[in-house]
């Protein structure tokens, strides 16, 4: 490619610094520009001092303009934040300008460059995960018999909010039966005595998301929740235990997936056992059957096995790691 546009959240954030909702990046070997309108233009030249900050609504001319100034002959753009009614109207304006070229849908460019994280983003990590093992700590405390599913995220959103920039996510609150959903809402059911309820919470921090489950009883559990807890528990720790950099994200998926099939429950373990964790919730790497992905050191990655038997309920345990080359370094620290 002579050049790039760079259209989605995340990705204009890690190459500028911007964080606000709308922008273009103009990117070739040896210039950036930023294209955003007049609500953000001094945010823009505050917050991306290495991009020319050009304040216009015309974001298709801009970009027209500067293909024929930079003698752009291949233009790549985003395919995963590029639609279809996006790309045709690229190229039809520059058509009109005159400027037929390649238009290219590229995967994963920018993406793929975010998934080792440096040391600041790690430190930041590491305290957006720190404030999400405190604000689970009182999810343990405060979920009692009788509370229903949305007083209790409510609680710990507010906890969340104080604690840092805001959730990286809508709080999951699953009781009982609702439980056996993976990412069910919380909804007005009160939470009964001994039954599963599982919490599902992230704090977002300078950008950077958390992400930890935990999976309580209010009252006294059974003896099937404590069977099923303990085949969870064990399969975590298998995969945090076997995990390493040179693995593919199915390799490390298959650890979890072990245990879980030896001890009869495979097919209630619908999901991927990890994602990577960053600007988004939900980035490269996965830990998934599909993960044919090759792990890399410095990756973050959550580690999240679970069983879900409807009509009963479920259990999921999550925490957040760093991918190294003799193991992992576990970020999470909220009691399981």
């Amino acid at each position: 490619m002579d050049a790039l546009l760079v259209t989605g959240e995340a990705n204009r954030r890690y190459l500028s610094g911007f964080t606000g909702t709308a922008a273009t990046l103009l990117i070739s070997a040896d210039d950036r520009r930023l294209v955003t309108d007049a609500r953000y233009t001094e945010q823009a030249t505050r917050q991306a001092p290495g991009f020319d900050v050009i304040e216009n609504v015309d974001t298709l001319g801009v970009v027209a303009a500067w293909i024929g100034e930079r003698a752009i002959a291949r233009l790549g753009v985003e395919s995963e934040h590029t639609s279809l009614k996006q790309h045709r109207e690229l190229v039809d304006r520059l058509a009109d300008e005159g400027r037929e070229l390649p238009v290219i849908p590229l995967d994963g460019v920018v993406e793929d460059q975010r998934v080792v994280k440096d040391d600041a983003e790690l430190a930041t990590l590491r305290e957006a995960v720190r404030l999400a093992d405190d604000v689970m700590a009182a999810a343990g405390e405060t979920v009692v018999p009788g509370m229903t599913e949305r007083e209790l995220s409510l609680e710990l959103e507010r906890l969340i909010r104080e604690a840092g920039d805001g959730p990286s996510f809508p709080t999951i609150v699953a009781g009982g039966p609702n439980a056996a959903m993976a990412h069910h809402s919380p909804g007005a059911r009160p939470i009964g005595a001994g039954e599963p309820v599982i919490v599902d919470l992230g704090v977002r921090l300078d950008g950077y998301c958390s992400d930890i489950t935990r999976t309580f009883t209010a009252g006294e559990a059974d003896g099937r929740f404590d069977e099923i807890y303990a085949i969870v528990l064990e399969a975590q720790v298998a995969t945090e235990a076997g995990t390493c950099a040179g693995m593919t994200g199915r390799e490390a998926d298959g650890l979890a997936r072990q245990v879980i099939t030896d001890a009869g429950y495979g097919g209630y373990f619908g999901h991927g056992t990890g994602h990577g964790v960053g600007l988004e919730i939900h980035e490269a790497p996965t830990l998934s059957p599909r993960g044919t992905n090759v792990l890399e050191a410095g990756a973050v990655v959550s580690v999240e096995p679970g069983i879900y038997l409807p009509g009963w309920g479920g259990v999921r345990i999550e925490d957040l790691v760093v991918i190294g080359f003799e193991g992992v370094d576990v970020l999470t620290q909220a009691r399981k």
